[in-house]
């Protein structure tokens, strides 16, 4: 890897090439799952025309860590690129061989450039666009549903979000009810959610609460279920055993406290839920989104 004096001189060269940068950060931090299956297919390029010519500077492609991370050559120079305004899965999750694959066959369409955003993330990668013989990559994954849309503040974030919108009502890629494995038949939903109770976010974690409802017929088994947020960085695990018997609800929050019937506690050591947007998603045991509920600040 380059040391980091490298890595500052080779940010310094992409601003000096882009001219005006744009600006935006990452985290590595009510609506039902989709009843319909699909099967994983090539994405479609799509954010820019593809003529050939993009935004950027011109990199050559070393290797791909994973669905939104790759290792690129920059004048002879390596940097690590996170994708900006997106999140695959990680590599020990479902589908995460899938995002890696569909990244892959994405950026081999043509001359890569990387749109650079001006800055990097708390792992020092350098945060931007790719764009694989013009078209951009980031958006291609989102629509492929192959990554989530990250809420963080960047100048595409509007169009990502409304692509992850389409994909999930498509039950494309990792929204598809089976991506992960045969799905549940637990009827649950994610039905509302308190991110910013008054005051300041660590003086009452437990005001902070995401809400799940049983709205099917049978008592469901929690056992194995998981309520995470769009970064992958927080999650939490449903007690074993803990039962949620139909027509009833209860509150998942954030601080410490008694587990009871009603109310679940994450035990986290700070805020969960941004304040600005975020996505809460309830996974069942073998990895499938069941339920989605998003949110804009």
């Amino acid at each position: 890897m380059a040391a980091v004096a490298l890595r500052s001189l080779t940010l310094a060269a992409l601003l000096a090439l882009l001219g005006a940068a744009c600006t935006g950060g990452e985290s590595d931090s009510p609506a039902t799952g989709p009843t319909g299956t699909s099967t994983p297919t090539s994405p479609a390029t799509t954010g820019a025309a593809t003529t050939g010519t993009a935004p950027g500077v011109p990199v050559e492609l070393i290797t791909i860590f994973d669905g939104d991370t790759l290792l690129v050559s920059l004048d002879g120079v390596e940097e690590e690129v996170r994708l900006l305004g997106i999140n695959t899965p990680e590599r020990e999750e479902c589908f995460s061989s899938e995002a890696r694959q569909a990244t892959s066959s994405l950026v081999a369409a043509g001359p890569l450039t990387i749109e650079a955003a001006g800055e990097r993330d708390q792992f020092e990668r350098l945060l931007g666009y790719a764009y694989a013989d013009g078209a951009l990559v980031n958006q291609a994954l989102i629509e492929g549903g192959y990554a989530l849309a990250l809420q963080s503040d960047h100048p595409r974030r509007a169009e990502f979000l409304a692509a992850e919108d389409e994909a999930y009502s498509a039950g494309a890629g990792l929204w598809a009810a089976g991506a992960c494995g045969a799905p549940s038949p637990a009827a649950l939903a994610l039905v509302d959610i308190e991110p910013d109770p008054p005051g300041p976010d660590e003086d009452d974690l437990n005001g902070e609460w995401v809400l799940l409802a049983n709205e099917g017929t049978e008592t469901a088994d929690l056992t194995g279920w998981v309520l995470r947020d769009e970064s992958s960085q927080n999650r939490y695990r449903f007690p074993d055993g803990f039962l949620l018997d139909a027509g009833e609800a209860v509150a998942v929050h954030t601080g410490e406290g008694g587990d009871g019937p009603a109310d679940l506690y994450w035990d986290a050591d700070g805020p969960v839920w941004n304040n600005g947007g975020d996505a809460a998603l309830l996974l069942d045991p073998a990895g499938n989104v069941a339920a989605r509920l998003r949110y804009s600040g």
